[in-house]
């Protein structure tokens, strides 16, 4: 059965302990699952700037277990830490679709390779704070 959302796991932490003989370090691996929209009428499955937001949220988890330099397990990458601390880098990440120069280069027409245009780059800006 499918299960709903999108979330990082940790496939290994990194570990001085539990380094493989011969290596210093054991480096961390994460693996992210997140859901998007299917394929429709022969088009590929094209991502929602909410599904790209939430790609890039669980990159700032992976980013944060993969980038740690602490070696002890219980306090290594998102272990040990604050919840708001978890969930700093990945919205720190969220923000990067709100750069310009970072968004406009990847948001283009998968056919015709046209770029977002400008009036929709400040749409996606102005909604973001709408009612805040």
């Amino acid at each position: 059965e499918k299960r709903g959302g999108a979330w990082m796991n940790t496939v290994v932490g990194r570990s001085e302990l539990l380094a493989p003989n011969g290596e210093g370090i054991r480096l961390p691996v994460a693996h992210m699952v997140l859901n998007q929209s299917p394929p429709v009428d022969g088009a590929p499955s094209l991502m929602k700037f909410r599904e790209v937001e939430t790609l890039f949220h669980e990159m700032g988890h992976a980013l944060q277990h993969m980038l740690t330099t602490q070696s002890e397990g219980m306090v290594a990458g998102i272990n040990g830490v604050e919840w708001d601390a978890v969930e700093q880098p990945s919205q720190f990440m969220e923000n990067w679709l709100y750069d310009e120069p970072t968004l406009m280069g990847m948001a283009e027409h998968y056919e015709t390779k046209e770029k977002l245009p400008a009036d929709e780059f400040e749409k996606i800006k102005a909604a973001r704070t709408f009612r805040s």
